[in-house]
């Protein structure tokens, strides 16, 4: 902290930063339960900016353009994820019951009499393990998670009505939140507009490369498993979905152990058939969509959007595998910026990633 002119210490400037330090933490800590609805309206702002931007040119109303927008948002996607999470739901139920029921027990003991080592293999598991105690204690721990797992649905349903209002009033006053976050960035107008055209660019290549390149996986995915007769189609099509976000994970660490499956069952034809398809197709439509709907937009290696995926998972949850590979570009933005300002390079009147 500088001293003042007379050589004292400057009190007062050093309890003006200490007092901004603590009010931007307090709002920091304020907003931080909303961080998931947020950081999806910021995203769903920037993806959706041009169909947004063609409704008020259409219509000449910011706010009913805004309305208009909002209602495409939920019909086009809040609606479908809230249904296939309910899907999701009931094929877990189905599947728990499933295993509860008499039929279910009676299968596996007819498979297992089909299978000579599989079966010893069963009866030593049984003879060293106390199951009924093992099933007390798994149904007592699914009891106690019932509260959270319920908990965490409402608490979904309300990120989605923050996601929902704040999107509103971004689609509404766009103009107005760049304006304020380029007055609240400590930089130049070329480096702000820099930094803002690479988290632009950033947070589409992700949404429409990342997401909609394993949403086109698990949807190909899906209708495979459900034209094979696979039970839970549809959940096994979303879990692919989700490994095939994360790089050097892939789709196919749900594809190959449900062809194991099939294939130790008996079904050997759906077994050879879903390999085949997993591995010639699925597993490798990123190799041919990924560059078209990205290219090098990102600007990041493999290596480091893996583990800002990882590491923003670990933090932030499923909001982390956006919020980790943007903090990673950012950064690398704000390096840029400072390698022009050592090397004393300015940047181009409209500077752009």
């Amino acid at each position: 902290m500088s001293t003042q002119g007379d050589g004292r210490f400057d009190w007062s400037g050093l309890t003006l930063f200490l007092a901004s330090v603590a009010i931007f933490a307090l709002c920091g800590w304020i907003v931080w339960p909303f961080l998931p609805g947020m950081t999806a309206a910021v995203v769903l702002a920037v993806v959706t900016a041009r169909p947004q931007q063609w409704l008020a040119h259409r219509f000449g109303n910011r706010t009913l353009a805004a309305v208009l927008a909002v209602a495409v948002v939920v019909i086009a996607i809040v609606t479908p994820t809230l249904l296939v999470a309910s899907a999701i739901g009931s094929r877990a139920l189905e599947f728990v019951r499933g295993l509860q029921a008499s039929s279910a027990q009676q299968g596996f003991e007819a498979f297992l009499a089909q299978h000579a080592r599989l079966d010893a293999l069963y009866e030593s598991f049984r003879q060293n393990v106390d199951a009924d105690q093992m099933l007390e204690k798994s149904l007592s721990s699914v009891a106690g998670r019932i509260a959270p797992l319920v908990g965490r649905s409402l608490g979904a349903l309300f990120q989605i009505v923050v996601m929902l209002f704040m999107l509103f009033f971004l689609y509404r006053d766009r103009e107005e939140a760049v304006a304020t976050v380029r007055a609240l960035l400590p930089l130049e107008d070329d480096e702000t507009s820099f930094l803002l055209g690479r988290l632009r660019i950033s947070i589409q290549a992700l949404v429409l490369g990342r997401f909609a390149v394993a949403g086109i996986q698990g949807l190909v995915a899906g209708v495979v498993f459900a034209l094979l007769g696979v039970h839970a189609a549809v959940l096994l099509g979303v879990a692919v979905t989700l490994c095939a976000l994360v790089p050097a994970v892939g789709a196919v660490v749900v594809w190959l152990p449900t062809a194991v499956v099939l294939a130790l069952t008996g079904h050997w034809l759906q077994a050879a058939i879903l390999f085949v398809i997993g591995a010639l197709i699925i597993s490798t439509l990123d190799n041919f969509l990924y560059p078209i709907f990205v290219g090098s937009h990102l600007r990041l290696h493999t290596v480091p959007i893996f583990l800002a995926m990882l590491g923003g998972v670990w933090l932030f949850g499923v909001t982390g595998l956006v919020l980790g590979p943007i903090a990673f570009n950012v950064a690398a933005g704000l390096g840029h910026i400072w390698r022009r300002r050592v090397r004393g390079v300015p940047f181009p009147s409209d500077a752009e990633a």
